[in-house]
């Protein structure tokens, strides 16, 4: 089995080998889904608002991207970048449901991901990158870069707008060789987390945000 096919099969394993799980149905597309899972694996939906703030609300905004995804894209043939993007979603997804997160929308190789509590966003995106941490090792030049803010948000239907996703979506931007990066906000919000910490990375300029922002980055692998 190839590095790139791991997560698949871990993500296969699921649903294999135990108790059978109950069943829903996709809204959207009326495939069968495993009970408590937060997504339509045939076609990607979010099942139900786990989100439902009301003006004031806090809500964490992350966005989650594939680094090294074009380059490793233009070297390797397209059932092996299937394999890979198949594998990260599927990551991903797993996580964000077990972490009662919301997958807001799919963006290309990424996501965007919202959560009612800072703290448990900041140990999903830590737990994404642990799983992603055999790809390297394998020789997959890929990481995962995040970014992460918290604050009001609009909401309309499954999606999120506003200044607060704007800052979330900029910090990751600004976020390179793996790295995940929050906000003041977020880091203030979330306190401490065990097996965790953070690291001051000072005020920085966000493209199209008037001030500076104290960013700080999550220390995951200690």
């Amino acid at each position: 089995m190839t590095t790139l096919e791991a997560p698949v099969e871990r993500l296969q394993a699921l649903t294999e080998g135990g108790d059978v799980l109950p069943q829903e149905q996709c809204p959207t597309c009326g495939a069968d889904v495993p009970g408590g899972f937060r997504f339509c694996g045939q076609c990607g939906r979010a099942l139900a608002a786990t989100l439902a703030p009301v003006p004031g609300d806090l809500v964490t905004i992350a966005f989650v991207d594939l680094e090294g995804f074009t380059s490793f894209a233009s070297r390797v043939d397209e059932d092996e970048v299937r394999r890979l993007i198949r594998g990260f979603h599927g990551l991903v997804r797993e996580q964000v449901g077990r972490h009662g997160g919301f997958e807001v929308k799919q963006l290309g190789d990424g996501f965007m991901l919202a959560f009612s509590s800072p703290a448990t966003a900041v140990v999903c995106v830590a737990d994404i990158q642990r799983a992603v941490v055999p790809w390297a090792k394998d020789g997959a030049a890929i990481r995962v870069s995040a970014g992460l803010n918290s604050g009001g948000a609009i909401r309309e239907g499954d999606d999120f707008f506003g200044h607060t996703v704007n800052v979330a979506s900029r910090i990751t931007d600004r976020a390179s060789g793996g790295q995940v990066l929050l906000s003041e906000a977020t880091r203030l919000a979330a306190g401490s987390v065990e097996g965790l910490r953070f690291e001051d990375r000072g005020r920085r300029r966000l493209r199209g945000i008037a001030q500076r922002l104290r960013l700080f980055e999550l220390i995951w692998w200690e």
